[in-house]
């Protein structure tokens, strides 16, 4: 698919020497940067850097206290 995207001069001389410092094109780095776009709007999970915590070990767990938490007097969704 081809279509056409104006961008300003200076954001195209930037673009111009990325392209030459990654000794790529400058097509190359706009597929790229709308694929990591798209990848990064798209994914509606937690990132892996979340899923990895472990916790802290200096920091007591929640659920430790969660015993001593009173209930409600009386139910909030009523």
């Amino acid at each position: 698919m081809n279509f056409n995207v104006y961008i300003d001069k200076p954001t195209g001389e930037r673009l111009a020497r990325l392209a030459r410092a990654r000794r790529t094109s400058r097509n190359a780095l706009i597929r790229e940067a709308l694929a990591n776009l798209l990848v990064r709007d798209s994914y509606t999970g937690w990132p892996q850097a979340v899923l990895d915590f472990r916790g802290m070990p200096a920091v007591r767990p929640f659920e430790d206290a969660r015993q001593a938490l009173k209930a409600p007097s009386e139910d909030p969704l009523v």
